[in-house]
């Protein structure tokens, strides 16, 4: 769960040493205080899917403020657009998700 962050050389740093089956990742590109982000947008999600490259991405944090800039579906047609959106899990609020790990 890469919680309020962008890409950084941290989150490189942490696919080095682990190989997980399932990343949450903080998406929505959220600017609560002006033009930068506190959240990861599609390309530091796309980052983060070939970081991982074993694991399912599931973008969450992306709704609900209006301080998102990009929403679930930016980040979808993103991934669709790189040709890799069989990587991205997808949630329907307010219904259990489950993911083969």
């Amino acid at each position: 769960m890469t919680g309020d962050t962008v890409w950084y050389e941290g989150t490189a740093e942490v696919a080095k040493r682990y190989q997980p089956k399932l990343v949450i990742a903080f998406a929505g590109a959220a600017e609560p205080r002006g033009a930068f982000d506190v959240t990861m947008d599609s390309n530091d999600v796309i980052e983060t899917a070939h970081a991982f490259p074993g694991a399912t991405i599931v973008g969450v944090h992306n709704h609900g403020w209006a301080h998102f800039t990009e929403s679930a579906e930016d980040l979808a047609g993103a991934f669709a657009t790189l040709r890799i959106a069989d990587r991205l899990g997808k949630l329907e609020a307010g219904k259990p998700a489950r993911f083969a790990v």
